[in-house]
């Protein structure tokens, strides 16, 4: 969006959702398919509900652990990002081009979050509004995905300024970002400390990829795994949850990546044309 808005000097809203659509749903939509097959041989069962939220990107806000559902529970953090990504855009537009309402607004939803969480973990609460509150509501992830945002702004307009920090202290921000990535979770807030850190290895990785310990990361395997990363987190679950062999369990896993290799060159890499033209149209 910063991209766009900086080159076409505005922000195509109707364009942005039409790529996101493009990236998202070939993939997402087949997956349904296939879910919907092992639904009619019998091999899953899922209620109504459980459709509805697929349908609905909600499926993160009613998980009930039954053995039956798992095929689908992985997509409880595709439906944050996509709640998140209806609303932010608007909002993005309507605080104008200013960097600082931008992420004075961001820095407002974090405290939200983080105030939600505490609740949460109190258990002071409805019981009747506990879906809400339950361990994958988009309300307790809000602040993990303003750190990105926040993160995107300031490389958008203060990528000088940071790279000259990350340079002189690049040491002690990988240190003391692997501590809070790695460690343990602290009082219930440990996922927003782990993307705080995770978003300024992030940008570190970015500005000073010179820097060795990011080196691994042009890794051509690496570079192969990430171009195939959302492909392999859409079928990896149902590849791993209805694995029909058990003596063959250990190939679950390359059949995994054999699905997602497939799944990127015959439903996502087609659309990639498509989505470059709604990008280039929104900038004439």
């Amino acid at each position: 969006m910063l991209k766009e808005e900086r080159e076409a000097g505005y922000m195509n809203l109707k364009y942005f959702y039409v790529r996101r659509a493009f990236r998202i749903l070939p993939v997402y939509l087949a997956c349904i398919i296939v879910m919907a097959f092992f639904q009619l041989t019998g091999l899953s069962v899922q209620k109504g509900f459980v459709w509805l939220q697929l349908f609905t990107f909600t499926r993160n806000f009613h998980q009930t652990g039954h053995p039956e559902y798992l095929v689908s529970t992985h997509v409880w953090s595709l439906s944050v990002e996509e709640q998140f990504y209806f609303i932010w855009p608007v909002v993005f537009l309507m605080l104008g081009r200013s960097p600082r309402k931008r992420i004075g607004f961001l820095v407002v939803v974090i405290i939200f979050s983080l105030i939600f969480k505490i609740v949460a973990l109190l258990g002071c609460y409805n019981r009747h509004l506990f879906f809400l509150f339950q361990e994958n509501s988009t309300f307790l992830y809000l602040d993990c995905i303003s750190y990105g945002c926040i993160g995107a702004i300031l490389l958008d307009t203060k990528a000088r300024s940071l790279k000259f920090f990350f340079e002189k202290f690049s040491l002690w921000i990988f240190a003391l970002s692997g501590l809070l990535l790695l460690g343990p979770e602290i009082v219930g807030l440990g996922i927003g400390l782990q993307s705080f850190a995770f978003i300024f290895l992030l940008m570190q990785s970015i500005l000073v990829p010179e820097f060795r310990p990011f080196k691994i990361l042009n890794n051509r395997w690496l570079v192969s795994v990430g171009i195939i990363s959302y492909s392999l987190y859409i079928w990896q679950q149902l590849i791993f949850v209805l694995w029909p062999i058990p003596k063959l369990w250990f190939m679950a896993l390359p059949s995994a990546f054999v699905a997602a290799w497939m799944s990127y060159n015959f439903l996502e890499r087609p659309f990639f044309s498509i989505r470059s033209k709604f990008r280039a149209h929104a900038r004439q």
